[in-house]
């Protein structure tokens, strides 16, 4: 009986044993790995490069719509001039400020009530309803309030991305804390651990992985949040870059504050993702 490949197998006609040839990732496993890492990576940035190339393509054959679709080429040497005036760096310094501020004072506040809540059945029992209701009003709902009480400063856009944000962290880490099996508690209180000690060694690293997920997802919101404020009650931002040249009638500039907005979301969210590789080793 021969071997067959890693994706076959060959049963003997003489009994029941079955013999499978070692595949590529057997093999040389730390090779395998990397190979795969660098194709998985190759194909995260050809997808991109092929779509730009094929819009750079279409428009400069006129099948595309220039005022709608201007090549990429011309949004680049726009971007160019945005960066020499400064109103590039203007714009993504208004946005990045009032997403961090908001960002940090939401989660934070939601984690650590979250982990209350969520270690206390009748707080939780007592609070769950209203804190649902509250999460599905659209934040953006709220903004002309803000700036009724706050005005049109700095203040109310970041309470905007804040009150986003504490709602999804702080459902995600109250059902993350909730859902801690006893039995680590009933091992903790055996070995003699105080209620904070559970609480910091036992409860938290176990609801963390789904604590991290919420704050991911929290800070998408976050950015499209701020996007929507920036429109109608700011005069400095990403979002009012957009929808000033939308005013004015300069689709570059559009595309280039848009494709910023992106581009924040994705550096965010790879930011977040090292955070949580680094703070739950376990889950490598």
């Amino acid at each position: 009986m021969s071997p067959v490949t890693r994706d076959q197998e060959a049963v003997e006609s003489t009994g029941t044993w079955r013999t499978i040839a070692p595949g590529p990732a057997e093999l040389d496993p730390r090779g395998y790995a990397r190979r795969r890492t660098l194709m998985e990576r190759g194909l995260a940035i050809l997808v991109p490069v092929a779509l730009i190339s094929l819009w750079q393509l279409l428009a400069g054959a006129g099948v595309l719509e220039s005022n709608y679709f201007p090549p990429p080429s011309d949004i680049a040497a726009s971007w160019a001039d945005l960066l020499a005036s400064g109103v590039y760096q203007e714009s993504v310094l208004a946005s990045l400020s009032r997403i961090v501020s908001g960002y940090l004072l939401g989660t934070s506040c939601a984690v650590a009530l979250g982990m209350v809540i969520g270690s206390v059945r009748l707080l939780r029992v007592a609070l769950e309803p209203t804190i649902s209701a509250l999460y599905t009003v659209p934040k953006l709902a709220i903004l002309p309030l803000l700036l009724l009480i706050f005005g049109l400063g700095e203040t109310s856009k970041i309470l905007l991305v804040a009150l986003t944000c504490f709602f999804v962290v702080l459902i995600n880490t109250i059902d993350a804390v909730s859902s801690v099996s006893p039995r680590y508690h009933d091992v903790g209180r055996s070995c003699g651990a105080s209620r904070w000690s559970t609480l910091v060694h036992i409860t938290l690293p176990a609801a963390l992985p789904q604590t991290l997920t919420g704050m991911r997802i929290a800070s998408g919101l976050a950015v499209i949040v701020i996007v929507g404020a920036e429109f109608v009650a700011a005069d400095a931002g990403l979002g009012f870059l957009v929808w000033n040249s939308w005013n004015l009638g300069v689709p570059e500039h559009m595309y280039v504050g848009i494709v910023s907005i992106s581009l924040i979301g994705v550096i965010v969210g790879l930011v977040l993702r090292g955070v949580e590789w680094l703070l739950t080793p376990w889950n490598r």
